[in-house]
């Protein structure tokens, strides 16, 4: 699995409350044919509508922002590069579709500052990785995400705590590697770290989805 994540400020909708998927639901395409893959490629462009085209009053300062970057109240976040975009059909035509994770809800979630604070249920790797900037110095104020994808960990640290005149919402890039799972159901179960949340009780901060290649 490889990732980008980018952190951007308006108003995204979304089906789920909380952190959610687009394309939504149980995604199944075949790359050969332009037509199984329609209606995804349709959510995506949708979604980055408002991204793509940031408009702001005149006193707003457009700008590209670097990850974990919290632009202020002038300020307005472009997308960046992703890697997968509209004009390559979001990799839709390729074994290593794109996915965007987002979060659509108003909780305020508290980062974590210490990583005697790390939960148990949290993965070793992402403890790991926390612990990196604990010992530089560097622990980002931002609610962490992790993803599994069968026995593979991809971590990110993309949700900031603001809520911003004109804030989009945070996101996070997936592009799937699945050259190897032809035909079958992938089940990919991404959660949201931070000081009390529990994703076993807290359907807001967790999400399950799966991802069907289709080849004959």
């Amino acid at each position: 699995m490889v990732v980008t994540f980018v952190t951007c400020n308006s108003a995204v909708t979304a089906e789920k409350e909380g952190l959610f998927v687009i394309p939504s639901g149980n995604i199944k395409f075949n790359p050969n044919q332009k037509s199984t893959y329609e209606e995804e490629i349709s959510s995506l462009n949708q979604f980055f509508i408002d991204y793509y085209n940031a408009t702001k009053a005149d006193d707003t300062q457009v700008i590209t922002c670097p990850p974990g970057f919290e632009p202020n109240a002038t300020q307005v976040c472009i997308l960046p590069e992703l890697g997968c975009n509209p004009e390559n059909v979001w990799n839709y035509n390729t074994t290593a579709p794109c996915i965007i994770l987002s979060y659509n809800g108003t909780t305020t979630f508290d980062p974590y500052d210490d990583i005697e604070e790390l939960p148990s249920q949290m993965p070793n790797l992402l403890k790991d990785l926390i612990a990196e900037f604990w010992y530089s110095n560097t622990m980002p104020e931002v609610i962490w995400v992790s993803c599994t994808f069968g026995r593979m960990y991809s971590y990110y640290a993309p949700f900031l705590n603001t809520n911003l005149p004109g804030y989009r919402k945070p996101i996070v890039a997936l592009k799937l590697i699945l050259c190897n799972e032809i035909n079958t159901t992938v089940e990919i179960n991404c959660n949201m770290w931070a000081k009390g949340i529990d994703n076993e009780k807290n359907s807001e901060t967790s999400v399950k989805f799966t991802v069907t290649v289709e080849k004959n």
